[in-house]
């Protein structure tokens, strides 16, 4: 037989006999009839990730110079949509004798790769990410985890490729499937307990992140709850392989920002696991080890602070301040041990701003920040965020001591102008600036927005931090102790990053975190 770029997917039993297999299940027709026992059906998904190497190309090319025209695509999975396009339509149109991929190959491509080169080694999420392939090719077509790929693949694409209208139906019909399976997996009392099932709930996860909507405010939230209950089910099969552990990691960080957002206490099983976590956790899950103590906190003063509670003992309140202190000193000292290849580097501006400028409403930090990499970077502006939490708590627990003193209140507040002040030293190099570069920048003129304004522009790549920067900016504008200058610089970032496109600013630009208040803010999302 001629191979003709399309793979069989039949039983062994109708491959070996060169005939058409009509892979019914569980068993095909011929093997029903014949007696036979059919062995299953191979997926040809296992081929869509896979990297051709030149080596095999060239092979291939000798073997075509010898035997016939056999035609060779190497798919470079790193090049985009549009070069997918322009592709399928420049190659001969001879049938049966191109290897062209599917759109949906196509798709899952782009955001397989799109997704890896954005992460990082040291990010606990390009290992997960690393391992889809095999847990894609290994699932059946029509599975949660197969049909949750195929949604977030097509979400991913129609992002990055807004003029090709024809996607809409598609990512919502492959998300409405996924969502069917998924429900019919979570009722089986097997699949519910499987890798592939806890992995679609995190792909939908994703995949609400990718696709938010003022409509669907919730979406990520119950995603992550669901991920939550799936992992209380699983038990002691979440640490029965080191891609168990790092699901649950995973998991646990969803839950511990889930809960940052509603002050509400994490379930008590993300923290009774250390040992079984402590050889696979990197310091991004160590100081979540000690943010998860947050949301308890929180609940703990909202029920001091109620009407009901005004009459408590000063020893209970004494005690929560002391918690809540102790758990800053832990965070602080988290900061001060962190390794220095995790650390940052402090670039100070030579360049002054001109007396005409010293009171307008321009704002420009005195320092700027240069990370090893984004990630590095969101996991500091989380170290900061979880502070100015902690800030607010004791501020409003002390109202209700009559031990409290000027000096606490002044400690307070001077960590409060530190976090708010580093979160934006972070703020250029997250949006892609060459900090070197801006060391010596100009200054700008009165009411410009500092650093869009020079002529310095951010490098040009879709992998910048400028979703990583929402929640800070977002909780950091919100703190009445830092210069008011200061916080408007910080709205107007968030307006900025909301007229690129992302639409968790465009919610959250003109609101006021409820979190510093110990109330839940209006929607969860993926913050960091």
């Amino acid at each position: 037989m001629v191979f003709t770029g399309r793979m069989s997917r039949g039983c062994e039993s109708c491959r070996k006999l060169h005939t058409k297999c009509d892979e019914k299940r569980p068993s095909c027709s011929r093997c029903l009839r014949t007696n036979r026992q059919c062995t299953g059906y191979r997926d040809t998904s296992e081929f869509i990730f896979r990297h051709i190497v030149p080596n095999s190309s060239k092979k291939n090319v000798r073997s075509g110079s010898t035997g016939g025209a056999v035609f060779h695509i190497n798919i470079d999975l790193g090049k985009s949509h549009d070069h997918f396009e322009k592709e399928r339509c420049n190659l001969p149109r001879s049938p049966g004798r191109t290897l062209l991929p599917s759109k949906e190959d196509q798709r899952l491509c782009f955001f397989y790769q799109t997704i890896m080169e954005n992460l990082v080694d040291s990010d606990h999420t390009r290992y997960l990410h690393g391992q889809l392939p095999t847990l894609f090719s290994r699932s059946r077509s029509g599975s949660a985890l197969h049909l949750a790929t195929q949604a977030i693949s097509y979400a991913t694409w129609k992002r990055s490729c807004s003029h090709d209208c024809g996607v809409d139906l598609a990512v919502a019909k492959r998300y409405a499937q996924a969502l069917a399976a998924l429900g019919e997996a979570v009722r089986d009392p097997v699949e519910s307990r499987s890798d592939e099932t806890l992995y679609a709930v995190l792909l939908l996860s994703g995949y609400e992140t990718i696709t938010f909507n003022s409509e669907a405010l919730s979406a990520w939230g119950t995603h992550v709850d669901g991920a939550a209950a799936l992992v209380k089910n699983r038990g002691g099969k979440n640490f029965s392989t080191p891609f168990a552990c790092m699901m649950f990691l995973f998991v646990r960080r969803s839950a511990i920002q889930s809960h940052l957002q509603t002050s509400i206490p994490v379930d008590p099983m993300f923290e009774e696991c250390s040992e079984f976590l402590s050889p696979y956790e990197n310091i991004e899950d160590r100081l979540l080890s000690k943010t998860m103590r947050i949301p308890k906190l929180q609940a703990r003063a909202n029920i001091l602070l109620s009407p009901a509670s005004w009459e408590l003992e000063e020893d209970l309140i004494t005690e929560l301040l002391q918690s809540a202190d102790d758990l800053d000193h832990d965070l602080a000292n988290w900061a001060l041990r962190t390794p220095t290849q995790w650390s940052y580097s402090t670039i100070t501006r030579i360049g002054n701003l001109e007396t005409s400028f010293k009171h307008s409403a321009v704002y420009v930090p005195d320092q700027i920040h240069r990370y090893p990499d984004l990630y590095v970077a969101r996991i500091w502006n989380l170290y900061r965020v979880s502070r100015l939490i902690i800030q607010s708590m004791i501020l409003r627990i002390s109202c209700l001591s009559a031990t409290t003193t000027i000096d606490f209140q002044d400690r307070i507040d001077t960590i409060n102008k530190s976090m708010v002040s580093q979160i934006c030293a972070s703020v250029p190099f997250l949006l892609g600036y060459d900090c070197s570069e801006l060391k010596h920048g100009t200054d700008p003129p009165p009411t410009s927005l500092w650093p869009q304004c020079l002529m310095n522009k951010p490098r040009e790549s879709n992998n910048t931090g400028k979703f990583s920067l929402i929640w800070p900016m977002y909780v950091a504008s919100s703190v009445e102790s830092a210069p008011e200058v200061q916080r408007d610089w910080l709205r107007e970032q968030l307006s900025w990053i909301a007229g690129t496109g992302e639409l968790h600013a465009q919610v959250l630009r003109n609101c006021t975190s409820q979190t510093l208040a110990g109330r839940p803010e209006t929607f969860r999302f993926d913050c960091v």
